[in-house]
Protein backbone atom coordinates (compact mmCIF):
# COMPACT_ATOMS: atom_id res chain seq x y z
CA UNK A 1 0.00 0.00 0.00
CA UNK A 2 1.41 3.18 -1.20
CA UNK A 3 1.32 6.76 0.79
CA UNK A 4 -1.24 8.02 -1.31
CA UNK A 5 -3.45 4.76 -0.40
CA UNK A 6 -2.62 5.28 3.37
CA UNK A 7 -3.94 9.09 3.43
CA UNK A 8 -7.06 7.99 1.48
CA UNK A 9 -7.47 5.73 4.43
CA UNK A 10 -6.67 7.48 7.31
CA UNK A 11 -9.13 10.60 5.92
CA UNK A 12 -11.78 7.51 4.93
CA UNK A 13 -11.63 6.03 8.60
CA UNK A 14 -11.11 9.53 10.02
CA UNK A 15 -14.99 10.37 8.36
CA UNK A 16 -16.06 7.11 9.10
CA UNK A 17 -15.24 7.59 12.84
CA UNK A 18 -17.03 11.04 12.90
CA UNK A 19 -20.19 9.82 11.29
CA UNK A 20 -20.20 6.37 13.81
CA UNK A 21 -20.01 9.05 16.69
CA UNK A 22 -23.11 11.19 15.56
CA UNK A 23 -25.49 8.53 15.03
CA UNK A 24 -24.52 7.20 18.16
CA UNK A 25 -25.16 10.93 19.51
CA UNK A 26 -28.53 10.99 17.06
CA UNK A 27 -29.24 7.39 19.10
CA UNK A 28 -29.23 9.02 22.69
CA UNK A 29 -30.61 12.39 22.00
CA UNK A 30 -32.21 13.07 18.64
CA UNK A 31 -32.58 17.01 19.10
CA UNK A 32 -29.37 17.64 19.49
CA UNK A 33 -27.56 16.57 16.60
CA UNK A 34 -28.92 17.65 13.35
CA UNK A 35 -27.55 15.60 11.04
CA UNK A 36 -30.72 13.99 9.82
CA UNK A 37 -32.07 17.56 8.94
CA UNK A 38 -28.77 18.38 7.26
CA UNK A 39 -29.21 15.07 4.67
CA UNK A 40 -32.85 15.93 4.17
CA UNK A 41 -31.92 19.56 3.26
CA UNK A 42 -28.83 18.69 1.24
CA UNK A 43 -31.16 15.71 -0.37
CA UNK A 44 -33.75 18.23 -1.60
CA UNK A 45 -31.50 21.23 -2.27
CA UNK A 46 -28.94 22.31 -4.19
CA UNK A 47 -25.92 20.38 -2.23
CA UNK A 48 -27.72 17.24 -3.76
CA UNK A 49 -24.70 17.03 -6.19
CA UNK A 50 -22.41 17.30 -3.22
CA UNK A 51 -23.81 14.84 -1.17
CA UNK A 52 -23.94 12.48 -4.58
CA UNK A 53 -20.48 13.02 -5.44
CA UNK A 54 -19.46 12.42 -1.60
CA UNK A 55 -21.10 9.38 -1.51
CA UNK A 56 -20.08 7.92 -4.38
CA UNK A 57 -16.28 9.12 -3.31
CA UNK A 58 -17.31 6.92 0.06
CA UNK A 59 -17.84 3.67 -2.63
CA UNK A 60 -14.95 4.07 -4.28
CA UNK A 61 -12.58 4.24 -1.44
CA UNK A 62 -14.73 1.33 -0.14
CA UNK A 63 -14.73 -1.44 -3.17
CA UNK A 64 -10.68 0.38 -3.65
CA UNK A 65 -9.96 -1.10 0.46
CA UNK A 66 -11.72 -3.98 -0.31
CA UNK A 67 -9.26 -5.31 -3.19
CA UNK A 68 -6.92 -4.15 -1.01
CA UNK A 69 -8.16 -6.82 1.46
CA UNK A 70 -8.35 -9.54 -0.69
CA UNK A 71 -5.41 -9.19 -2.58
CA UNK A 72 -2.38 -10.84 -2.38
CA UNK A 73 1.15 -8.80 -2.24
CA UNK A 74 3.52 -10.35 -4.69
CA UNK A 75 1.16 -13.04 -5.78
CA UNK A 76 2.40 -14.89 -8.80
CA UNK A 77 5.74 -12.88 -8.58
CA UNK A 78 8.96 -14.93 -9.82
CA UNK A 79 12.22 -14.97 -10.80
CA UNK A 80 12.68 -16.58 -14.08
CA UNK A 81 16.05 -18.84 -14.67
CA UNK A 82 16.24 -20.45 -17.88
CA UNK A 83 17.97 -23.15 -18.11
CA UNK A 84 18.92 -26.09 -21.08
CA UNK A 85 16.02 -28.11 -20.22
CA UNK A 86 13.62 -25.62 -19.31
CA UNK A 87 12.56 -22.76 -17.47
CA UNK A 88 12.93 -22.81 -13.56
CA UNK A 89 10.51 -20.21 -11.59
CA UNK A 90 11.90 -18.90 -7.60
CA UNK A 91 9.72 -16.96 -5.73
CA UNK A 92 10.37 -13.82 -4.37
CA UNK A 93 9.73 -14.99 -1.02
CA UNK A 94 12.09 -17.86 -1.67
CA UNK A 95 14.65 -15.65 -2.65
CA UNK A 96 13.48 -13.03 0.40
CA UNK A 97 14.51 -15.87 2.80
CA UNK A 98 17.66 -16.44 1.11
CA UNK A 99 18.59 -12.62 1.83
CA UNK A 100 17.67 -12.92 5.53
CA UNK A 101 19.06 -15.87 6.14
CA UNK A 102 23.05 -14.57 4.17
CA UNK A 103 22.19 -11.31 6.01
CA UNK A 104 21.45 -12.91 9.75
CA UNK A 105 25.19 -14.82 9.26
CA UNK A 106 27.16 -11.84 8.86
CA UNK A 107 28.92 -10.70 12.17
CA UNK A 108 27.88 -8.18 14.09
CA UNK A 109 24.00 -8.48 12.72
CA UNK A 110 21.01 -8.73 15.40
CA UNK A 111 18.00 -8.63 13.39
CA UNK A 112 17.32 -8.00 9.84
CA UNK A 113 14.03 -7.97 7.86
CA UNK A 114 14.71 -8.06 3.91
CA UNK A 115 12.30 -7.87 0.92
CA UNK A 116 13.04 -8.54 -2.86
CA UNK A 117 11.36 -6.91 -5.95
CA UNK A 118 11.64 -6.93 -9.45
CA UNK A 119 12.96 -3.43 -10.56
CA UNK A 120 13.65 -1.75 -13.73
CA UNK A 121 17.20 -3.33 -13.98
CA UNK A 122 16.40 -6.58 -12.41
CA UNK A 123 16.59 -8.19 -9.25
CA UNK A 124 16.68 -5.53 -5.96
CA UNK A 125 16.82 -6.60 -2.02
CA UNK A 126 15.78 -4.29 0.24
CA UNK A 127 17.82 -4.83 4.16
CA UNK A 128 16.85 -3.57 7.29
CA UNK A 129 18.32 -4.35 10.05
CA UNK A 130 20.15 -3.73 13.61
CA UNK A 131 23.58 -4.07 14.35
CA UNK A 132 25.68 -4.60 16.81
CA UNK A 133 27.61 -1.22 18.51
CA UNK A 134 30.68 -2.01 18.24
CA UNK A 135 30.72 -2.82 14.47
CA UNK A 136 32.04 -0.60 11.58
CA UNK A 137 28.59 0.57 9.91
CA UNK A 138 30.12 0.83 6.55
CA UNK A 139 32.24 -2.39 6.52
CA UNK A 140 29.04 -4.98 8.09
CA UNK A 141 26.92 -2.97 4.73
CA UNK A 142 29.51 -3.58 2.42
CA UNK A 143 29.84 -7.78 3.69
CA UNK A 144 26.82 -8.00 3.83
CA UNK A 145 26.09 -6.32 -0.01
CA UNK A 146 28.68 -8.36 -1.24
CA UNK A 147 27.49 -11.59 0.67
CA UNK A 148 23.50 -11.41 -0.51
CA UNK A 149 25.07 -10.81 -4.04
CA UNK A 150 26.91 -13.55 -4.22
CA UNK A 151 24.64 -16.36 -2.29
CA UNK A 152 21.62 -15.35 -4.40
CA UNK A 153 23.41 -15.81 -7.73
CA UNK A 154 24.77 -18.91 -6.46
CA UNK A 155 21.92 -20.69 -5.23
CA UNK A 156 19.70 -18.45 -7.34
CA UNK A 157 21.71 -18.77 -10.25
CA UNK A 158 20.07 -14.57 -10.95
CA UNK A 159 22.26 -11.63 -10.95
CA UNK A 160 21.16 -9.16 -8.65
CA UNK A 161 20.92 -5.65 -9.58
CA UNK A 162 21.19 -3.96 -6.07
CA UNK A 163 20.86 -4.33 -2.64
CA UNK A 164 20.16 -1.74 -0.59
CA UNK A 165 21.50 -1.77 3.33
CA UNK A 166 19.14 0.52 5.70
CA UNK A 167 20.52 -0.14 9.37
CA UNK A 168 17.06 0.99 11.12
CA UNK A 169 19.27 1.27 14.84
CA UNK A 170 22.03 -0.06 16.56
CA UNK A 171 21.70 -2.83 19.51
CA UNK A 172 21.83 -1.42 23.12
CA UNK A 173 24.80 -3.41 24.51
CA UNK A 174 27.45 -5.63 22.45
CA UNK A 175 26.50 -9.85 21.75
CA UNK A 176 28.28 -11.59 25.25
CA UNK A 177 30.23 -14.62 23.64
CA UNK A 178 29.63 -17.62 25.65
CA UNK A 179 32.96 -18.75 26.68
Amino acid sequence: MGTLDRVILTLYTLSLAILSFLTALYAVSPDWVPIVRWFEEARSGPNRLVLGLVGAAFFAVSVRLIFFAFARRGAGQAVVHETEVGEVRISLSAVESLVRRVARGIKGVRDVKAGVFLGPSGLVAEIRGTLSPDVSIPDVSAEMQSAVKAQVHRVVGVEVAEVRVRVESLATEPRRRLD
